[in-house]
């Protein structure tokens, strides 16, 4: 069966979801990458990257498009995008905020991947983010959302 996602679907999808495909144009070629990212208040996507061609390209054209899926076979997926504008965080209590909300989830998620105990498990912050004051910290400011699911009838 095939179907269209309801909002709460949508919202516990991204709730639950660490990876997407970020796409932006710098007005010539469309780029899409991967990228971690935090969902928040329902109204926000968080990231971060370092300096570069990607963050000059956000700066000038802030309309950005974010993929989310979950995938389990051909027959069993659920697919989201939205879109959204790019909006640098430069307030440093926000950004600092706004990052560590982004590294306990990314923290939070790799405890689930690695089955391990909190304490057996060493995770520096570094590891994750090797140079915090360099790093851009921006939100996606969602415009509109969409999702799509198939389901076996199994």
């Amino acid at each position: 069966m095939l179907g269209i996602l309801n909002e709460q679907r949508i919202y516990d999808l991204l709730e639950n979801s660490i990876i997407g495909r970020l796409g932006y144009t710098d007005g010539h070629r469309i780029y899409i990458i991967p990228i971690s990212f935090l969902f928040y208040n329902r109204k926000y996507i968080i990231a971060h990257s370092r300096e570069g061609q990607k963050i000059e390209i956000f700066r000038k054209n802030p309309d950005v498009c974010l993929a989310v899926d979950k995938i389990d076979n051909l027959s069993n997926w659920e697919s989201i995008i939205l879109w959204g504008k790019y909006d640098e965080i430069t307030d440093q209590r926000e950004r600092y905020y706004a990052l560590d909300l982004l590294i306990r989830k990314i923290y939070k998620h790799k405890l689930r991947e690695e089955q391990t105990a909190p304490d057996q498990l060493a995770i520096e912050e570094s590891s994750i983010l090797p140079d915090r004051e360099k790093t851009i910290v921006y939100r996606i400011r969602i415009e509109k959302m969409s999702g799509r699911f198939e389901r076996s009838g199994d």
